[in-house]
């Protein structure tokens, strides 16, 4: 289970799902973070024995190009340090986001590295960065479900310094 963020911007983005099922917003860098900083938890949730602190990342968006960096500490099974830095554009396709540049550094002792390797995090990375539209799409889902909304369809498009989201879901019936 995906760790549920306390933030305004998702409930905002819940309500205007369950009310017009649509959610159009263009988003700041701030806000932004805080979808990144859910990709980040969503990649650590599917590694149960991973503990890592998860900093805040960095996003900066500037002529239609964002940059995005974090650094996550995993303090066990190993002791190391997983650098993300990344570059995502507006792709050929309309509403959609693509992966200009990635880089994933792994920071580990000796020993650390090789159980870092069996974990295989910095796979799960770069495969998750690979679509950014289906990372952010999933990020906000993880949001989104625990406050009662499906998304149904996501569309991305950086403009000048912001993202410009375009949402499309329902209320989740409940059993």
């Amino acid at each position: 289970m995906a760790h549920v963020i306390q933030l305004p911007i998702f409930d905002e983005m819940a309500e205007s799902l369950k009310k017009k099922g649509s959610y159009s917003k263009e988003l700041s860098e701030q806000e932004v973070v805080q979808i990144m900083e859910s990709i980040v938890q969503n990649l650590l949730a599917g590694q149960q024995k991973v503990k890592a602190a998860v900093p805040t990342p960095k996003v900066h968006i500037e002529n239609d190009v964002a940059t995005v960096s974090s650094e996550t500490h995993v303090e066990s099974p190993v002791k190391a340090t997983i650098a993300i830095n990344c570059k995502l554009g507006n792709d050929v396709s309309p509403q959609r986001l693509k992966l200009i540049q990635s880089d994933v550094q792994e920071k580990a002792g000796p020993l650390d590295k090789l159980k870092l390797k069996a974990v295989n995090m910095e796979h799960r990375v770069k495969k998750t960065l690979s679509d950014p539209n289906q990372a952010l799409s999933n990020a906000l889902e993880s949001q989104l479900e625990p406050r009662g909304v499906r998304l149904t369809d996501t569309a991305l498009h950086f403009n000048q310094q912001k993202l410009a989201v375009n949402l499309k879901g329902k209320p989740t019936t409940s059993s």
